[in-house]
């Protein structure tokens, strides 16, 4: 077995040579991202034979996703359980002849030319013990990808823009089982979102951006849940009576996303100002990313205002309240809306919960063309703040 030591500029170079030269790939790589070596990369597809490229914190180029969509024995690894998929192996193969380059750099410029790279060529056949044992690390880690779809190559589209408004990214972009149900709405645009929404038969859009507006200044005002006033909890929690519609923020349709007047527990909890409910809905920050932790937290102590009734709240009351709070992130699910919900999110509507609304709702949407949009000029910037809540004009069916 021959070995090299190489730099970056020179692994460039000599993978391109081993594409040309060999009949099979056999690759584990964490990250690509490089233009031209893709391309050239993508020219040699059918020699792939275990091609695995990592999408770790959505540092793989959406482009090299997008050219694995339907390429035989191509993946992406999403199913590494611990820690960060992070090989840099690049093998070839024809017949028992064997070449390999081993070391740190990735598919990506960086990697092939702007960083400071080592890596060593390692040539010979499937007799040397090292190199039987590249190609069946390349085989191994094939078993933690899968093939790609066009439907995951658009989500994954989606989380990179969404994980560059974030201080960290995800490690994994694109959660798994949460791919293709949903593909048609997680693959409508802004400009399309927006005709849906102001084409509603149900939904008066001005007016119902005013009511969240008047919610979100709320939130905004007051440091707890539990210091809004008996009439502004009502309001937020869509039990308002005609009665207590008293001034020019009350005096409105507070019914609209999701009205709650039948759940008399419900109301009897937000009547009393519930401990738990205010520290539930508190626990959900008035900006910034709504992580899955925080949901968890306020899942917990929605539950516990509850823990003394015979019947306990559930999804509808529950995403009321975090669709009045956060209109960006939460849908409020109820009877109105959950068959058309359920069918364009891809769940089954009788067995949503709590426990899996995060996966089934806030994922595919944070995943969503329109929902990574870039936050547009006035007026539908004010959509845009709301942009998860104002599903429901969509979605509502009376």
């Amino acid at each position: 077995m021959n070995v090299e030591f190489l730099e970056a500029n020179a692994i460039r170079l000599r993978l391109r040579r081993y594409m040309e030269e060999y009949d099979e790939f056999h690759w584990a790589v964490a990250w690509g991202s490089h233009p031209g070596m893709a391309k050239r990369l993508f020219t040699h597809r059918s020699k792939f034979r275990n091609v695995t490229f990592g999408v770790a914190f959505s540092q793989t180029d959406p482009d090299v996703v997008d050219a694995l969509v339907g390429v035989a024995n191509g993946y992406v690894a999403t199913k590494f359980a611990g820690g960060t998929y992070h090989p840099k192996i690049y093998s070839f193969r024809t017949g028992r002849r064997v070449a390999a380059v081993v070391g740190s750099a990735n598919f990506t410029g960086g990697g092939l030319g702007a960083n400071l790279e080592a890596a060593v060529a390692l040539t010979g056949t499937m007799d040397d013990p090292a190199l039987s044992d590249i190609i069946a690390f390349a085989r191994t880690s094939a078993g933690y990808g899968r093939q790609v779809t066009q439907p995951y190559a658009d989500a994954y589209r989606a989380s990179c823009v969404r994980a560059g408004r974030l201080p960290k990214a995800p490690r994994d972009p694109v959660p798994e089982g949460r791919v293709g149900a949903a593909a048609a709405i997680m693959k409508m645009d802004w400009d399309e979102y927006v005709r849906r929404v102001r084409a509603s038969r149900h939904h008066d859009m001005a007016r119902s951006l005013e009511l969240i507006a008047i919610a979100r200044r709320w939130f905004a005002t007051e440091a707890s849940f539990a210091r809004f006033s008996p009439e502004q909890r009502k309001a937020v929690a869509g039990i308002l009576g005609e009665y207590q519609k008293v001034g020019p923020d009350l005096d409105r349709e507070w019914g609209w996303f999701g009205s709650m007047r039948g759940a008399g527990d419900f109301a009897n909890r937000i009547e009393q100002n519930d401990r738990s409910l205010s520290k539930a809905l508190d626990s959900i920050p008035s900006g910034g990313e709504v992580t899955r932790a925080q949901y968890e937290r306020f899942c917990r102590l929605f539950r516990q205002a509850f823990a003394r009734s015979s019947r306990t709240g559930g999804v509808p009351t529950a995403t009321r309240l975090l669709s009045m709070k956060r209109p960006d992130t939460f849908l409020c699910v109820c009877k109105p809306n959950i068959v058309q919900a359920a069918k364009e999110l891809g769940f089954a509507r009788t067995t949503l919960d709590l426990d899996n609304y995060w996966e089934r709702v806030v994922e595919p949407i944070s995943l969503s063309t329109w929902y990574n949009a870039d936050k547009p000029d006035h007026p539908d910037g004010e959509l845009w703040e709301a942009r998860a809540a104002m599903l429901d004009t969509l979605f509502y069916r009376p």
